[in-house]
This record gives C-alpha cells, structure tokens and sequence, in this order.
C-alpha cells in the first residue's frame, strides 16, 4: 500500500471536515445578518445596492397555505376551475405556481398604479372561495450575485 496516498486521503478528509464545520458557521452568521439587513432593505424601500464587487438584493418569495383548515383549500379548488390541482388532497407546489402568476400578474397592475404589491390585493385576485380558504405570505430574503 502506498502512505503516501493514505496519509493525503486522510488529511484530505480532515481538512474536508474543518470546511464543513466553518461552513456551517458562515452559513449560521449569514442567518443571523439577513435576519437583520431584510428588514432594513424594506424599512428604506431599497431592493437592491452594490458592494465589493457584488450586487445584494432582497428576493421576495410567495407562499399559500391554508387560512382556516386544508380541506377548505380542497373545497374551494373543486368549486372553481382550478380542479386539477385537487386529488385526494392538493398539490402544493402547483397551488404555489399558480399563486405566483396570479402574483405576477397583480404585480403588474400594481407598478401601473404605482401602488405596492400586499398579500390581500393577490388573496383579491384569486378565484373568490380560494382567496377565502388560503393565506398569503410574502417571504423576504437576501440574496446576492457577482455584480
């Protein structure tokens, strides 16, 4: 058996282990910081700024879920044209899509009357027993990308 190769497996493994282990620290610090800057970036209406070669922005995500009870949102999607997302249950990834383009849409119109997008104007915007079962959450977070 060569050492040498078995001396280089091991210290690559030991060295793969402090990089995970100061990964998860970074990664727990850019937690504890986004929790902070978010807030600040919608505070001062900012939704993007540049910095040391990096453009870091405020990524806005949707997510429905249920207002009152699961079966509510089952019953509001059989009754209007929105079925095929009901089987036994409903699917929620294609619930979240379809939220999102009515979202999408709502946003549109709402940069038309220079007006901002709110949670209740996409529940408006959805077929009426739907808007009714589900709640809207918009989920901010801070991403960036080289610049």
């Amino acid at each position: 058996m060569k050492m040498d190769q078995l001396k280089e497996f091991v210290a690559l493994e030991n060295r793969k282990k402090e990089l995970d282990s100061e990964l998860k620290s970074i990664a727990a610090r850019l937690d504890d910081l986004e929790q902070v800057l978010v807030p600040q970036f919608l505070d001062d209406g900012v939704q993007s700024m540049r910095i040391d070669g990096r453009v870091v922005y405020v990524a806005q995500d949707i997510y429905p879920s249920p207002a009152s009870d699961r079966q509510a949102v089952v019953e509001a999607l059989k009754k209007s044209e929105l079925s095929q997302y009901v089987s036994e249950n409903f699917n929620t990834q294609s619930l979240k899509a379809f939220v999102r383009e009515v979202a999408e849409e709502v946003r549109l119109q709402c940069e038309q009357q220079d007006q901002m997008l709110t949670e209740e104007a996409v529940l408006a915007a959805l077929p009426a027993s739907l808007g009714q079962a589900l709640k809207v959450s918009f989920v901010h977070s801070l991403r960036s990308r080289k610049a």
